[in-house]
């Protein structure tokens, strides 16, 4: 055993002996300073970062932080994305405002205060199917399914009428012809124009008349007739034949302005509808719907 005299000369002789003890000391304290710093990091981080652990190290501890916040970051960056579309969608949306109004027929209000009756979106007024129905004596009805809103007082909602100009049931006659064409685009009955509609040439050799093809798909077909304004005048008859024999026969009458006709078509498989007339004639059919 080395005698305290004995290291005493080994210090004395040997200085960097003392340096080298002195370096140690130092760096182990620095050591265990570094150490205590570390963990008081790491514990003030867990309490900030979800991930991180008081029992991690301190590159543990600023790995995960790290990871953590990249994270953070890319989520934040989603949310600005999403946070710029949504404000697009928003300035996309239409200008809509909703009225509760008053309901007033020929200045009788009979009816107060319908819950968003009206809309307006965009500049464009839109009534709901329940402001409408108190004018319409309650026969307005939407049916879902279907996608079909009817007004009228039938049993079921179903599209049982058609205009006989959107149809291809009539296809062919003589001395006839359809209104809009070539020779006139409208025609006037009773002092009322119409647009659309079937005018008649009426002869004493009775060869005026029209062919239907209705497939046996209606039941009844209702027309409106009457001479043409400005035509001779001249009272006719309507005959009506069904698969290829008479029906009926409706007068007609030169001096009544229009007259509404319901023929009864049976589900026949063909109809024709003859103009029979002493002198020349002119009529017209307006407002042709075939009945299911």
């Amino acid at each position: 055993m080395t005698s305290p005299d004995r290291k005493k000369k080994i210090y004395e002789k040997e200085p960097w002996v003392s340096l080298l003890t002195a370096a140690v000391s130092i760096v182990g304290t620095f050591l265990l300073t570094n150490a205590s710093v570390e963990n008081t990091i790491v514990t003030e981080m867990s309490e900030y970062f979800t991930s991180v652990d008081e029992s991690m190290s301190y590159k543990q501890a600023i790995a995960t932080a790290y990871e953590e916040n990249q994270t953070l970051t890319t989520e934040i960056q989603q949310l600005k994305d999403e946070s710029a579309q949504l404000s697009k969608e928003v300035d996309s949306l239409p200008d809509i405002s909703f009225f509760s109004p008053s309901l007033v027929q020929d200045g009788l209000e009979i009816s107060s205060n319908i819950t968003n009756g009206v809309a307006k979106i965009d500049g464009r007024i839109f009534i709901a199917a329940e402001a409408v129905d108190p004018f319409l004596n309650g026969t307005v009805t939407f049916d879902e399914t279907q996608n079909i809103l009817a007004s009228g007082a039938t049993e079921t909602v179903a599209v049982t009428k058609e205009d006989l100009f959107d149809t291809n049931v009539l296809y062919d006659g003589e001395s006839y012809d359809i209104v809009p064409s070539n020779i006139r685009e409208t025609v006037f009955v009773g002092g009322n124009e119409y647009r659309e509609g079937v005018y008649l040439r009426g002869n004493p050799a009775n060869n005026c008349y029209i062919l239907l093809n209705p497939n046996s798909d209606y039941s009844t077909l209702v027309i409106d007739i009457g001479r043409l304004d400005g035509g001779e005048k001249g009272d006719a008859k309507l005959e009506v034949y069904l698969d290829e024999e008479i029906s009926t026969t409706y007068s007609l009458s030169s001096d009544t302005p229009i007259q509404t006709i319901e023929i009864a078509l049976n589900y026949a498989g063909s109809v024709k509808l003859r103009l029979v007339s002493d002198a020349y004639v002119e009529y017209c059919i307006v407002n042709p719907i075939l009945v299911k």
